[in-house]
Parts: structure tokens; C-alpha cells; sequence
């Protein structure tokens, strides 16, 4: 463990000149609008860095914004941003401490492996990235930082303001465009439903911690984000909320009979659009059927290649031509766990589940178990509902979701190790 610290502390530098290289070159390929685009972004964090001070927790404020419109060139300066962050707060604290340090390593070597092995470059390097970097990077950055729960509670609530802005502009889009699936100011309407899921647990958790007058602001902003989620129309995510609900019900006590309220006038706040959405897709729905036929190939594929997989974003090209016919095919596996198995193999999969399962373990046993905290509770329990809505999808492995989900598994992880800390002393 100290070899491998002591090689994290002296190639960190090494790390931040080969960084500055990559973009460079990236630049090359750039128009002068996206480059413009980039400096803006750089521009606003520096400005607010000058006046408020360089400190970690505010430049995760100022990422947040990020989830309002999320693009791949802004998502890659917010890890640029994230990292001089880093090299920042180790100039402060002359000490790097690595969380996971062997899960992380083989987690980063197998991405390496499994990028190297990709059929193009565009699509492949942003599952890299949010495969790879942003766990490794946010871990060692918030793991290395002095965060309280009143940070954590901050970075929450500005992510449960923008899911409500978001979700208010999906219903008006929605309601204007009803023949269509819009995901508000998001690329698609499946991929926000990650963002919104989270959003809306934080919601809820904000709402159960505030012991102001202002605390059924937050409740109704949860439900604000749930007719967002509605008319997305995602099964999954949907189901995800009421697996998180039924959680609630079961271990938070105070919430058992609200809780118990919502799931029976879940169906009384269903939008009629969305309604008969769900009568179409009682009939017959293909989706379903695409899935099993996709997670049917996939587990034969992961058996002929265990140990390191096929490489990441593979699948696409792969799929196309095994694929009995053409509607059949899709573009992933539709599974979290089949996709990181089948991208990166056992190793891999082992290593990046390891990372988030012990992370919840720690954070459940130290925060939830023994100090019985509300707000805790219901984190945790978003976290999990995410994860459920993973078993037929891939939201942690989009790069916009990636990025929400890490900040708060770095959190959960760091405040798990404070607590302990201080029972230690």
C-alpha cells in the first residue's frame, strides 16, 4: 500500500503535463465555437475561484451546472477542473491517500485494456472515462478532502434544484410535444431518468433534514421531479422510484405512512398522455423482448471471453453481426453489470463493483445502521434505486450520469470514514 502511494504522490505531476498534452492535441480538432465553448466554461471557474477561493467544494458547486445542459467537451473540463482541483489540495495537505488503491488499479489497467481494444474513438473513450477516471479521480479527490456533512447537504440540495428546473421544462415540453419522448434540456429521455432519480431521493432526504418552515419545499419539489419522470416515460426508472419507495416505507419510520400515501396516488397523478402510453405498452412492447435477446447474447459472449472481455463499446460492431435480424439489435447490452463484464471482464467487473459495493456497506454501517440518520437512510436508499434501475440499463455508465453518482459514492465514502475516524478517537 505505501509503494503504491508513494508512486500516486510522485507521478501526480506527470499525470497534470500528460493531461495538459491530451488537450492540446484535442484542441487540434476542434472548431473555434467548441473552443470558445471550453474557454467560457474555464473562464467562469476561474472567475469564481478568484472570489470565492480555489477549494474543492467549490468547484463541485460550480460542476453541478453542469448537469443543467450536459455535453461530452464540458463533461471533459470538469474533469480538467476536478483535477487541478486535486493537485491543488495536495499542495495543501502534502499527502495523497488512495481509497480502494488495488481496486482502483485494476479497475484503471483492464479501462486501458479494454480502450485499446475499441473499434473508434468517440463514443469508447467517454465510457472510459466514466468508467474509469471519474471513480479513480473523485475518490482520491474528495477522499483527500476535509468535507462535513453540511457539504454533502450543499452539493445536494444545488442538484435537487436543478433536477426540479429540468423537470419543469420537461413538463412544458412534454405538454407541448406530446407525440414525443423529450428528456428536458438532456440528449435523451432515457438517460435524465438517472439524473432524476437521484435527484428526487435527495429531494426527499433534504426534505427529512431541513427542520425549517421551508422543509415541504423539498417535498414538493420530489414530486415536481416525479411528473418529470413520468412524462419521460421510462418503466424502469419508475419501478426504480417505487422499489426506493418501499424502502423508505420499510426503514424510515417516520416516513412510513407518507410513504405508504404516495404509492397508492402514484396512479391518481399519472398524466392522461401518459396513461395511454402505458395502454400501448400493455399490448406489446418489443423493448422487452430486445432485451432478453440482448442479455441471452451477452452472457454467451462473456463465457467464451471471461477473464478480459471484448473491449469497450465493442458491442455495437459486434452485435450488428451476430444479430439474427436487423430490428433486433441495440446499441448495449442493456445491463450494467452484463456491460462491464462483457467490456472489461472479470477483473474488471469485480473491481468496479467491489469499489461501489463497499463503499454502500461502509457508508450503511457507520451513517445508517448506527446513527440511525434519516437523511443518511434515504441516500443510501437512492443509491440503491439507481442501481436497480441499472438492471435494464446503463445509466452509471453514461458519462452525464457517471459524474452525479461518483460525487456522491466519493461523499458517502468520505463521511463513512469520518465517522469512523472519530469513534477511533
Amino acid at each position: 500500500m505505501n509503494i503504491l502511494k508513494l508512486v500516486a504522490e510522485k507521478s501526480i505531476y506527470l499525470l497534470a503535463a500528460l493531461a495538459v498534452l491530451a488537450v492540446a492535441i484535442s484542441l487540434q480538432y476542434l472548431q473555434i465555437e467548441q473552443i470558445g465553448l471550453i474557454g467560457l466554461a474555464f473562464l467562469v471557474w476561474l472567475v469564481i475561484s478568484l472570489i470565492f477561493g480555489f477549494s474543492v467544494k467549490n468547484s463541485l458547486l460550480l460542476c453541478s451546472l453542469f448537469f443543467i445542459k450536459p455535453l461530452p467537451k464540458i463533461f471533459y473540463c470538469v474533469l480538467i477542473i476536478l483535477f487541478i482541483s486535486l493537485i491543488f489540495e495536495y499542495q495543501h495537505s502534502h499527502s495523497l491517500v488512495i481509497p480502494y488503491p488495488v481496486a482502483l488499479i485494476i479497475l484503471l489497467i483492464t479501462s486501458c485494456y479494454g480502450l485499446m481494444r475499441a473499434r473508434e474513438f468517440y463514443y469508447s473513450t467517454q465510457y472510459f472515462a466514466a468508467t474509469a477516471i471519474v471513480p479513480l479521480l473523485l475518490f482520491i479527490l474528495i477522499g483527500n478532502t476535509r468535507v462535513k456533512k453540511e457539504d454533502f447537504v450543499l452539493w445536494t440540495k444545488s442538484i435537487v434544484i436543478i433536477g426540479i428546473l429540468l423537470s419543469i421544462n420537461g413538463l412544458f415540453m412534454a405538454l407541448s410535444h406530446p407525440e414525443q419522448r423529450l428528456g428536458s434540456l438532456w440528449i435523451t429521455a432515457m438517460t435524465i431518468n438517472g439524473f432524476y432519480i437521484l435527484s428526487f431521493f435527495f429531494s426527499i432526504a433534504l426534505g427529512i433534514d431541513d427542520k425549517s418552515k421551508y422543509k415541504y419545499l423539498w417535498f414538493t419539489g420530489a414530486i415536481v421531479i416525479l411528473l418529470g419522470m413520468f412524462y419521460t416515460y421510462t418503466r424502469m426508472a419508475l419501478l426504480a422510484v417505487l422499489f426506493g419507495l418501499i424502502l423508505i416505507i420499510i426503514m424510515v419510520k417516520k416516513m412510513r405512512y407518507v410513504g405508504m400515501l404516495i404509492l397508492l396516488l402514484i396512479p391518481l397523478i399519472i398524466p392522461s398522455s401518459m396513461a395511454s402510453r402505458i395502454n400501448v405498452g400493455l399490448t406489446f412492447d418489443l423493448s422487452i423482448i430486445l432485451r432478453f435477446i440482448a442479455w441471452y447474447y451477452a452472457i454467451k459472449q462473456i463465457k467464451l471471453v471471461p477473464w478480459f472481455g471484448m473491449g469497450i463499446d465493442v458491442w455495437k460492431q459486434w452485435y450488428a453481426a451476430i444479430v439474427p435480424l436487423d430490428f433486433l439489435y441495440v446499441v448495449h447490452p442493456h445491463n450494467l453489470f452484463l456491460k462491464i463484464w462483457i467490456e472489461l471482464g472479470i477483473f474488471g467487473f469485480l473491481s468496479y463493483f467491489y469499489i461501489i459495493g463497499a463503499t454502500i456497506r461502509k457508508y450503511y454501517l457507520q451513517l445508517v445502521k448506527r446513527q440511525n440518520d434519516d437523511f443518511n437512510t434515504i441516500i443510501f436508499i437512492g443509491v440503491l434505486a439507481l442501481l436497480f434501475a441499472c438492471l435494464t440499463d446503463i445509466f452509471i455508465q453514461q458519462f452525464s450520469v457517471s459524474l452525479v453518482f461518483w460525487i456522491t459514492l466519493a461523499f458517502m465514502y468520505r463521511l463513512a470514514k469520518n465517522k469512523a475516524q472519530s469513534e477511533e478517537q
